[in-house]
Formats: structure tokens, sequence, C-alpha cells
């Protein structure tokens, strides 16, 4: 599973509240917080949410390298965890 530096971008630029990537039935998605509660959600796998990110010191107007380092490590712990 590959985490990309545009699925960072993504998260960081979403208009939802409270952003969080997830992944779910093979495929990354940005959804609100709230919504992995949902039976649409039942079994996804938090990777990092954007207030995780900031906290990071990763900007929104953060370069394709900044995203692509951090996008690698999610997905290293990832692969680590059998996702």
């Amino acid at each position: 599973m590959t985490v990309a530096a545009e699925d960072l971008r993504k998260l960081l630029t979403s208009d939802l509240p409270d952003p969080t990537l997830v992944l779910v039935e093979g495929r990354v998605e940005v959804v609100k917080v709230d919504d992995l509660d949902t039976d649409a959600l039942r079994g996804a796998l938090l990777l990092t949410s954007r207030d995780e990110l900031l906290a990071r010191g990763v900007r929104e107007d953060a370069d394709d390298r900044q995203l692509q380092e951090h996008a690698a490590a999610i997905s290293t712990v990832v692969d680590l965890q059998g996702g």
C-alpha cells in the first residue's frame, strides 16, 4: 500500500471539518473524522489527520519533496502493520 504526496496534499487542503486520511478497502481516502463511525468506513485504518501533519511542521503549502517523505513514512508504517 502506498500513500502518495498527492494524498497528503488533498488532506492538507481539504474543506472537510477535521479531515483524516484513511485506508479503506485498499483505497486511500480523505474523510471527516466523524465519518469513521459509519458503516461505509467500518474497518478503515486511520493513517493520519491534518492536525497531526500540521503538528509535525508540514504546512499546507509544503513542497512535493516534503510531502513525499511523509507519505513514504506513513506507507512504511502501514506495510509493517500488514495493511
